[in-house]
This record gives structure tokens, sequence and C-alpha cells, in this order.
């Protein structure tokens, strides 16, 4: 029996040539490429499988229709998690025609129209005079939630609009994320959102949420709005920009029953929800802006549809009331670009110190990767990329490990660099983690490191990264790059010792110094613990975030 194996997505060879034994084990595979549509049309087999990560993708809806090319005796439909159905083309268009056909004349549509309509919205779209006057008719203080937290000694970050005596805090907040990363469980975008949340919620406001997906961590009352993801590259911005439809209009309908007082979001490439929906409904707009997308995709590539992203740019940024970023460097760029600066908020990122603590044991885990409590272990958390300083992280990996016998790595994470992690016995690489595990595994750590590089063109280091602070807050050792905001949270010598980016002879050599150095660790870590509960927590972060919509501008 000859069948043919169509796979989708990013699912390799061998996960495939595994999920298609289970069900078809005796076959000869022929291995399809999806995307040579004459070649899958000339096949002549038994049977055609189509092999997806989970048989409920939306996706499938259209993707399904390549097992209606080869010429097959049988067809069927496999996922990897053990999943198998028969498949026919004539039930298959009975019950997808409708869906398939909506969904094509939406991005059809987007594609025509996206762009020049976000234009003119961009064009009519003024700042207002004053954001405070609303806040100050629907907004009333509310008593934060009390926690057993040591105050915090000073405000580590920049309130621009100078709070004024009469700040208000708004008692009920919608909180509308809408990008189209789904199924994430950990990494830095699920820990702010999940830290930004709570830190409302202990600070005593009513939080909403209106999500594309399921958030990790996230306990307040949420509604998903569920995309049609179908296509990648191009077509899944054109699915982003048709997928402001159906968000704006579920985010119109939770308006409508929580009327909240206060819209917040945090910035995507193409959705413009909050801004339109503030104007319309004349609620004030809290801008969360962590970068330009429209810069990511110059330097980082994959933005195909630069001109739409720069219109909502554009349109969010002069829609909000308040536009929070993690850095004076974001600031300066706003402001260059005309941005009032009384409506920005530099407010540096934050850690849960409650699931982040130098009390949790990573015991369990150092015994289920055969760790010795002797070895000195170094660890490192984040996405393997360029930014994150992957390449000099791989740099200084051998050197620490042939320098010191007792060393031993711990790796979290994953990306497009992953493959660039050498494969020895004292390197363990545990993949993404969910963000609720991810503290045991920094507490079998006794070193941390965050060897951030230089920005891709050549400026200043913009961002404030979540594992900084995490770092800080399990109370161990940090070597960290000295770039930008690293450089201004961490003392060199007090809490951490600094390097200079892309240098792996220094990053290596100042592991080496903590690994021979127990009493260092313990003090750079307690300092950098202390300095985390002081200036650092998701509570103090939103405390500034309200503190600054009384403020005039």
């Amino acid at each position: 029996m000859r069948v043919a194996v169509i796979t989708l997505g990013e699912i390799g060879r061998e996960e495939a040539r595994v999920a298609a034994q289970r069900h078809f084990g005796g076959a000869e595979m022929v291995w399809a490429d999806r995307r040579g549509l004459p070649a899958l049309m000339r096949l002549r087999v038994d049977g055609a499988v189509l092999v997806a990560r989970d048989l409920s993708e939306p996706r499938l809806r259209l993707t399904s229709l390549l097992l209606a090319l080869p010429r097959a005796g049988q067809r069927w439909r496999i996922d990897l998690r053990g999943g198998r159905e028969r498949w026919s083309l004539r039930e298959h268009l009975q019950r997808n025609s409708v869906p398939v056909a909506r969904h094509l004349a939406a991005c059809a549509l987007a594609a025509a129209i996206g762009e020049p309509l976000l234009r003119v919205v961009a064009a009519s779209v003024k700042p207002r005079k004053s954001s405070r006057g609303r806040l100050q008719q629907v907004a009333a203080s509310v008593k934060p939630r009390t926690l057993k937290r040591p105050p915090p000694r000073r405000v580590a970050a920049s309130v621009n609009n100078r709070r004024g005596p009469g700040s208000v805090r708004p008692r009920r907040v919608l909180y509308l994320r809408s990008q189209l990363w789904l199924g994430l469980a950990g990494g830095g975008s699920v820990a702010h959102t999940a830290g930004v949340i709570s830190g409302l919620q202990d600070c005593g406001a009513d939080v909403t949420v209106v999500s594309s997906d399921a958030l990790a961590g996230v306990s307040a009352p949420t509604r998903i709005v569920r995309p049609e993801v179908w296509f990648d590259g191009w077509l899944r911005e054109l699915e982003d920009l048709a997928y402001n439809v159906a968000f704006f209009a579920a985010a119109l309908t939770t308006t409508r029953q929580i009327r909240p007082d206060l819209i917040y979001q945090r910035h995507t490439a193409f959705n413009v929800a909050s801004a339109l929906l503030s104007r319309v409904l004349r609620l004030p707009f809290v801008l969360e802006f962590n970068s330009s997308e429209v810069w990511k995709g110059r330097y980082w590539g994959g933005l195909r549809l630069a001109g739409a992203a720069r219109a909502v740019e554009r349109v969010n940024l002069r829609a909000a009331d308040r536009i929070i970023v993690v850095s004076d460097v974001l600031r300066d760029e706003l402001t260059g670009q005309g941005v009032a600066d009384c409506k920005i908020v530099v407010n540096p990122n934050g850690v849960d110190t409650r699931l982040f603590s130098p009390d949790i044991s990573g015991d369990a885990v150092r015994h289920q990767l055969c760790i010795s409590m002797d070895d000195v272990v170094i660890g490192f958390s984040g996405t393997f990329g360029v930014w994150h300083g992957v390449p000099t992280l791989v740099d200084a990996i051998p050197r620490v490990l042939q320098a010191r016998r007792n060393a031993r790595w711990l790796l979290i994470g994953d990306g497009p660099l992953r493959h660039l992690i050498p494969s020895e016995a004292r390197v363990h690489a545990v993949g993404m983690l969910p963000h609720a595990q991810v503290p045991s595994y920094l507490a079998a750590c006794d070193i941390l490191v965050s060897p951030h590089g230089r920005q891709a063109d050549g400026g200043e280091f913009f961002g404030s990264p979540t594992k900084l602070y995490e770092y800080m807050a399990m109370g161990r050792a940090i070597v960290a790059s000295r770039v930008g905001q690293i450089g201004e949270v961490l003392a060199d010598g007090e809490s951490a010792l600094l390097v200079e980016p892309e240098d792996a002879d220094a990053l290596a050599s100042s592991i080496v110094r903590l690994v021979d150095d127990p009493c260092l660790r313990a003090k750079l870590g307690q300092t950098a613990r202390a300095h985390a509960e002081a200036r650092h927590t998701w509570r103090q972060n939103a405390e500034r975030v309200l503190g600054a919509l009384g403020g005039t501008c």
C-alpha cells in the first residue's frame, strides 16, 4: 500500500512519519510537498494522508482541500495527538463551503481596502485636547487590596504627565489583547500580560479581558474571540487586518455589558479596536506600546504589509490618552515622531515576587536532570534569538564548561537559534515551559545570565526584559549586558556583574568568577531581590499607570 503524506505548517518529516505509522504501519510513505500543486495532482496512490498538529485547527477548512488533488482510493486526516478521521470532498464542501468563502472574502476585502481605510482613519483621528475630564466624570477612588509587601523606596519609572493632587482611579478596566500569537503558555509576553492584569487587580480595579486566546496566569473574567488563522506570511497579516471586525464587535458588546471607565490595550501591528472604541464611546484609552512593529519588521523581518502597520501605529498613538512605554529610549522615539511628552508614561516591566522567590526549591528539577548539588548551574531563560544575545551565549557556553568541570548549563526557551546550542552532557536545554513552571527551574540555578546584544539599527537598547526582573526576584546572582535599561536597573558589583554586549570572553569570565565565589553570588542575589521587592513588582507597575491618569495633558 502506497500512502501520500502531506504535512501542514512547520511539522517535521520525522513527526509526520511517526504519526502516519501509528495508523498505517506497513504502508510505503510517499512524501508530498503541499507547495507543489502540479506534482500532487500527478500522484497515484492507494491513500492520501494530511498530517496536522490538531484536527480542530480552523485552517483545515481550507487546507484539507489538498487531499482532493492526488488520485487516491482513500483519504484521511490525522494529527500528532493520535486523532484520525476519514475525509471526502463532498462532505467537506457541504460543511465548510460557506465559512471558507466568507474567510477568503474577508481577506480579499482586507487586501483591497484595509490600508486605504486605515489611512483615512489615521487622518481623521486627532489627539484629544484633554483626557482628564472624562476620567473625573466616571472614575472613583478604590481601595487597593492589602498585600504583605514592603513599601517602595523609590519609583523606578518616569511619569511625564506629573500626577496631581486630584488623581483618580478607574473602577472598571477593559483589557484588550488582540495578538494572533495563539497557544502560548510561557515567554515574556505571557508574563507581561498576566503581570499587568494582576497588578491592576491588586490596585483594586475590576478587570475584564477580551482576548484572541486563553491567557495563562490570568484570573480576570475573559471573553475569547478566536481568530480564523489559516495562512502564513503576508496572508496571515491580511487575516490580522480582517480580525479587527470580529474583535471590535466583541469588545463593543463587552463594553456595553460592563460599562468600563478605561480601555487598556497592548499594541499590535494591525489592530485598532481600542482606538475606535474609545472614540465611539468617548472612553479614556491607555495604549501599552512595547515597541514599534514597523521597526521590528524593518530590522528583524517578517512584516510584509508595512504601510498598513504604519497607519495602525499612527491611529493608536494619536487616539491614546496615555501611552505606556517600557524605557526612556522608546519615549524619546515617540516624542521625536511628534507624540506629546505629557501623554507618555515610562514604566519598566515588573515581576510577581510571590511567584518568583528565593524560597522556591529547585531540588526536584536538579534531581530530574541528574544535576549534583555540588554542581554550579548557570541558567538562561528567553527566546533563542539575536536580540536576546544567543550568539554570544553560544560562544560563552563551551568556554565556561572548559574552565570549570563543576559548571552546568540550564537553558529555558525556544526560538530560531536553538539549533546553535551545543549538544553536550552538561548542557540541559529543556525548551519552552509554561510560565508557572519557570520559577522552579530558575531555582535550580546558581547564576542567571541576560546577554542581550546591541540594537540591529545601531541605536540604543530599548527593551525592558521581563526575565531580568524574574532573575532579580529569585535572589540569584546575575551576569548581564550593560545595555539600555539593564545597565540602569542593575548596579555592577552590587546587584549583578555587568559586561559589555556581544563580548563572549567577558561574559564567560564573569560567570567563572561567580562559579568560584559563592559569597559574592549570595551578596548579589540578596541585593537584587531587595531591589525587585522595593521597586519592580507588578503592583507598583500598575500604581504608576493609574497614578498617571489624573495628570493633565
